[in-house]
C-alpha cells in the first residue's frame, strides 16, 4: 500500500500517540502490580486503570519504538513529574513548567493564568476530573474546562502536595508536607486532625480495595485512613521494616499490601505482623 504525504503524517502521529499510551500504561502496570497475580486490575497513582499488557513494548518483536519528548521537539519543558489521562483521550503532564496537555499532535500549556505552576502530582478521579498538586501553591481541580484552587485561605496548612487519591466514599485525600486533608463531595476541604499525622511529610497515599486509604510518611511510618479518620498507625521506630519508602495495597486480597524499601519488597497483612510476610530481595 502506497501512502501519500498526508497519510504518512497521520500514520506517524497515530504511531507516536499509541507508543506514548502503551508506554505510560504498561509502565504503570509493572510499577504498581509487578508482584501481583495475573489478571488483577488496579487503579494506579494517577487514577487510571491498570490493564494487562498484550505485548511487551520493549521486545524487539513487538514492533514498537520509543519516542523521547523534550523542549527540542514540542514540549515546553524537558522534565515531567506526573502523567495522567482523562476519558477524552488527552494526556496531561505535570511539570515544574506547569500543566501540559498533549492531544496526539501538539503540547499545550494550561492554567498558567490561573496560577497552575510547579505541578508535582496528578490524579483523575471517578468523575473524570483532574486533580493537580503543586510544589508550592496548594492544589487545583480541573473540571468542565474550569480551574478551582485550594490554598491557605481554604484551610490548607501545607502548599507542597505530594500525593492525591480517591476513596470509595468519593472523598479526595490530599497528602503533603504537613499531613493529610480531604475534600468531600461538596468540595469542602478539611484537615485530618490527629497528632500522629500532624507535621508529618506524607510521601504516598493509595486507595485499597478494602475501602481504606494506605499511607506512608517520609520517615517510614505506616497508616490507614477511612472516612477522614486515622484507623491504623505503625510508628517507624516500632516497625520491623526499616527504611520503608513505598506502600501498595493488593487490589485482589483485602487488607494485604506491599511495602518497599531500598533493599526488599514485603507482602502481607498489617494486623498479622511482618514476621509472617513474604519477602523479595531486590538489592542492590
Amino acid at each position: 500500500m502506497i501512502l501519500d504525504q498526508k497519510q504518512k503524517k497521520e500514520y506517524r502521529v497515530f504511531s507516536i500517540l499509541l507508543c506514548m499510551l502503551f508506554t505510560v500504561i504498561i509502565l504503570s502496570v509493572w510499577s504498581a502490580a509487578g508482584f501481583a497475580e495475573e489478571g488483577v486490575q488496579a487503579v494506579n497513582s494517577s487514577g487510571n486503570l491498570n490493564i494487562k499488557p498484550f505485548v511487551d513494548p520493549f521486545s524487539k518483536d513487538a514492533g514498537f519504538s520509543v519516542a523521547l519528548y523534550n523542549n527540542k521537539n514540542g514540549m515546553p519543558t524537558s522534565e515531567a513529574n506526573a502523567i495522567a489521562q482523562t476519558d477524552d483521550g488527552f494526556i496531561w503532564i505535570g511539570s515544574y513548567a506547569g500543566l501540559i496537555r498533549y492531544d496526539g499532535n501538539n503540547f499545550e500549556r494550561f492554567g498558567s493564568d490561573d496560577g497552575v505552576v510547579n505541578v508535582r502530582c496528578l490524579y483523575v478521579d471517578s468523575k473524570d476530573r483532574l486533580w493537580i498538586g503543586t510544589n508550592d501553591a496548594g492544589f487545583f481541580l480541573l473540571s468542565n474546562g474550569e480551574f478551582r484552587h485550594w490554598g491557605k485561605s481554604d484551610g490548607l496548612d501545607f502548599l507542597n502536595i505530594r500525593f492525591i487519591t480517591e476513596a470509595d466514599d468519593g472523598n479526595i485525600y490530599i497528602a503533603g508536607t504537613m499531613g493529610v486533608g480531604l475534600v468531600d463531595e461538596s468540595l469542602q476541604y478539611s484537615p485530618i486532625e490527629d497528632e500522629r499525622l500532624a507535621g508529618q511529610t506524607v510521601s504516598e497515599i493509595r486507595h485499597g480495595g478494602d475501602g481504606l486509604v494506605y499511607g506512608i510518611t517520609n520517615t517510614g511510618d505506616l497508616f490507614t485512613l477511612k472516612a477522614g479518620k486515622l484507623v491504623f498507625w505503625l510508628d517507624s521506630s516500632a516497625s520491623p521494616v526499616k527504611g520503608a519508602i513505598a506502600v501498595l495495597p493488593d487490589p485482589k486480597h483485602t487488607g494485604f499490601l506491599y511495602v518497599g524499601t531500598e533493599h526488599d519488597v514485603r507482602y502481607g497483612h498489617l494486623e498479622e505482623g511482618f514476621n509472617s510476610w513474604k519477602t523479595w530481595d531486590i538489592s542492590p
